[in-house]
């Protein structure tokens, strides 16, 4: 039904861009008299038993004329990545067809291949469709299923979702409703409307999300790579930018020397820590508008903050209207405001399990909750805090430790550059922490003990190795069983040697 919103658009405000970009422009009434010319093409689909169709194709305008065909004839879709779709992802999702638009996957029996050529020829003379060309919508129930989502947030292992139209369409509405304010703050400035680049991947479900809102209220999608996101940004016109913590870092280094923050842009960035550091190159180099926000692929945005307003890094930002997040101890009843505990999420139009997977589900889904497996805080003021995964709870002599708050209260000390802390098991099965420190000044080690003592009374020994370089994972966090790894064969070696 997400389509509609594309029709609707197209036949209000037709000449207004749906895409824009260095090399295409792209008007609403052009996407939908594609998108019409392409759903008739594949309404055939329609015959085949509850169909999954995935769909790889790196050319984003493309990309979306397919999954906008798919919605208009009720199909599901899922979206796979660009490159490098592993046979997990494949044997996960079981899709009945895979529509592939030079992507790299293998050609089979599940392939249908729309190359560039066939976009030549189905999409020839289409700037002259006029209105009634356009494929009408089929009747959808509004329970059935949209879109699957592939997600990787909980744990090592990727999972699918299953998202009914009802589901997307809520969520497209919560984000109009998010972005509002943000335009009319922008329109009270005598700005104008503001255009979308989204550089997140093509799999990503919030990226999925964000790009259909901006379609639904009729907000240009500006295309990018990376050789040209530098040129894209400093174009001039209002930009709303939604990255990732690395594609920052990527900006940043892109941008020309000497280059002034620009007011025009606002920056939103998701799916990992933002760094002190890092947000204040952005401040310096790129905007002074920047944004933080948390989300999951399974309940969607829950929290945004200023960066500005942040009060420590650890935070995300205040509970949007939408979202019900709370702090939950072992027992999973809520905690004292501000303490640290378990966080789970429950929104409206949330995924309720993991496709195929009850038993994990059992786990992440409970009672109505879900729980991504991060551990944090709220604030009296519904502020939240994420200070690490609920995977670094370990048990030893009896008593639970966090390693996130053993890593806070290492790096506390000033002449500690980074630290990271890790369990090792030995033969007989007894753990013992370890701490990798990146330092250069000498430590006085009686400090850090001392602290940790503070907050832990009952902490076991802890041992300090140094390293060049400590590991982390793509959402911010420390990759402490990359990093226990690598310094395992080092301890290894110790042993022998002992």
């Amino acid at each position: 039904m997400f389509d509609r919103f594309v029709l609707h658009n197209a036949r209000r405000s037709g000449e207004t861009l749906a895409f824009g970009g260095m090399a295409r422009q792209c008007s609403f009434a052009r996407l939908e008299a594609s998108v019409s010319r392409v759903a008739r093409i594949l309404q055939n689909l329609k015959e085949l038993p509850s169909p999954l169709i995935a769909v790889q194709c790196p050319d984003l305008w493309r990309h979306w004329i397919i999954i906008l065909a798919l919605s208009r004839l009720g199909l599901t879709s899922v979206s796979l990545p660009d490159a490098d779709v592993s046979e997990e992802i494949l044997s996960l999702l079981k899709p009945d067809l895979i529509i592939q638009h030079e992507g790299d996957l293998p050609h089979s029996p599940k392939s249908l291949v729309l190359g560039h050529g066939w976009f030549q020829k189905a999409l020839s003379g289409v700037e002259s469709d006029g209105v009634e060309a356009y494929f009408p919508p089929c009747p959808v129930d509004p329970r059935s299923a949209c879109r699957v989502a592939i997600a990787a947030g909980t744990d090592k292992n990727f999972h699918a979702l299953s998202f009914s139209f009802g589901d997307i369409e809520t969520a497209i509405l919560r984000l109009i409703y998010q972005d509002s304010a943000a335009a009319l703050e922008l329109a009270g400035k005598g700005h104008k409307k503001p255009d979308l680049l989204c550089t997140l991947g093509a799999a990503s479900h919030s990226a999925f999300l964000m790009m259909s809102a901006a379609l639904a209220s009729a907000t240009t999608i500006r295309e990018a790579n990376n050789q040209n996101v530098g040129s894209e940004v400093a174009r001039g016109h209002p930009l709303f930018v939604v990255m990732t913590p690395s594609h920052l870092e990527h900006l940043i280094k892109a941008l020309p020397p000497g280059m002034k923050p620009l007011s025009h842009l606002s920056l939103t960035v998701v799916g990992a820590s933002l760094s002190d550091r890092l947000l204040q190159e952005a401040l310096t180099r790129l905007t002074p508008h920047i944004a933080v926000a948390y989300g999951t692929d399974e309940c969607g945005l829950v929290t945004e903050i200023s960066a500005s307003q942040r009060g420590a890094i650890a935070s995300v930002g205040s509970v949007l209207p939408w979202a019900s997040v709370e702090i939950v101890g072992e027992d999973d009843v809520p905690l004292p405001v501000g303490e640290t505990g378990s966080v789970r999420i429950r929104t409206v139009g949330m995924a309720q399990s993991y496709r195929g997977e009850p038993g994990y589900s059992r786990q992440r889904f409970k009672g109505g909750w879900f729980y991504p497996g991060d551990r944090g805080s709220l604030s009296p003021q519904r502020e939240l805090h994420i200070t690490g995964r609920s995977d670094d709870l370990v048990a030893l002599g009896g008593a639970k430790f966090d390693l996130s708050v053993i890593d806070s209260i290492i790096k506390a000390n000033p002449v500690i550059i980074d630290a990271a802390s890790f369990l090792v098991a030995n033969e007989k099965g007894d753990g013992k922490i370890y701490c990798a420190l990146i330092n250069h000044q000498e430590l006085a080690g009686e400090e850090v003990s001392k602290a940790l003592r503070k907050r832990y009374p009952d902490l076991p020994p802890v041992t300090v190795i140094w390293v060049e370089a400590i590991p982390y994972k793509e959402d911010g966090f420390v990759d402490r069983q990359r990093l226990k790894n690598s310094v395992s064969v080092y301890l290894k070696a110790k042993e022998l040697d002992a």
